[in-house]
């Protein structure tokens, strides 16, 4: 399909001569009459190029980094499922207890490990993908994070827990199951399980390293156990930091969507201007090599990582609903 759009044609202007070459298409594309088998490209142009794959490659790599961060979240929700259906339909075996602490506690730990790699990788990438803009972005970056630690206890505790796991290791307390029924009469009786993985607040106050102010806020919505001691659960503080990590994400997303547009615009511009051809929607790429080393390498210039991106963005949207909403069946 040809590209008629001023939007993308006007953005780039082909050059007779360049310190680069563009050796080949992605996809490929039948020669045209009146355009060069391998055209020119310009050192400018060739930069801007790059600069322009390092930001695709650079948000791709943020995408991934979270999504490793949901996955870790969602294999922990589905742990306390798993165990609420084995307490729905089967006797518990004598070690069961035990090997569901031991459950929770990879979960929880995993999940742990991918956040601080996603808030650390995300903040590295942003100090090295944004050409001029580094530095603000790293500054916007770090201004997310700041906001979503004090807008919720459970991203705060979460993050303390995160730097207590470091030095001490973590682990999940204990599993406390519970059956309840509800229903005036034997006929309109329903039985619920609960499944509820929790930390002892005592067991954290020993680290002294521990932020106190921390545990402090998590003591008053704290609960009791059922041997009276003080457990803090750890789905809805899961949760609340969750849902902090998606409204960064979300932040991130929005702080280079201007950038990442044009880049993508200029190169469908070029794209059509070399070749002639345009196909809406879908992957294109070059590849250039210098023009004076005929068998030098060839750096590819594509949308590829972009609609990566895009499937990752389809999937992990922005969760400004999960502390609001429970689980029913």
């Amino acid at each position: 399909m040809e590209l008629v759009d001023p939007e993308f044609t006007g953005l780039f202007t082909p050059s007779d001569e360049g310190e680069y070459r563009v050796l080949a298409f992605s996809p490929a594309v039948r020669p045209t009459q009146g355009r060069p088998a391998t055209p020119a490209m310009t050192l400018n142009q060739y930069q801007s190029f790059e600069a322009g794959r390092v930001l695709l490659g650079g948000l791709l790599e943020m995408e991934e980094a979270y999504d490793v961060t949901m996955g870790n979240y969602l294999e922990l929700e589905e742990t306390v499922l798993r165990l609420s259906a084995l307490e729905l339909a089967q006797r518990r075996r004598d070690d069961h207890f035990d090997t569901a602490r031991r459950s929770c506690h990879r979960a929880l730990a995993n999940l742990l490990s991918a956040s601080r790699a996603f808030q650390d990788h995300s903040q590295r990438l942003a100090s090295s993908i944004g050409g001029s803009e580094n530095d603000s972005d790293l500054n916007a970056i770090k201004t997310g994070f700041s906001r979503a630690y004090d807008g919720a206890l459970g991203y705060r505790f979460m993050s303390a827990l995160r730097n207590h796991a470091q030095h001490y290791g973590v682990s999940v307390s204990g599993v406390a199951h519970m059956r309840a029924a509800t229903g005036s009469s034997p006929e309109s009786e329903r039985h619920h399980v609960t499944v509820t993985p929790y930390l002892l607040l005592s067991e954290l106050r020993m680290n002294g390293k521990f932020k106190t102010s921390v545990l402090d806020e998590t003591d008053a919505m704290a609960r009791e156990g059922s041997n009276g001691e003080t457990i803090i659960p750890i789905i809805p503080m899961a949760r609340e930091y969750i849902a902090g990590l998606s409204s960064v994400m979300a932040a991130i997303r929005r702080l280079y969507a201007d950038r990442e547009t044009a880049a993508l615009n200029m190169l469908y511009s070029a794209f059509y201007h070399y070749s002639g051809w345009f196909t809406k929607g879908a992957p294109v790429g070059m590849h250039v090599a210098s023009a004076s080393a005929k068998d030098g390498p060839a750096t590819y210039f594509g949308a590829d990582a972009h609609f990566k991106t895009l499937k990752l963005r389809d999937v992990n949207v922005e969760l400004d609903l999960l502390t609001g909403t429970d689980i029913r069946q």
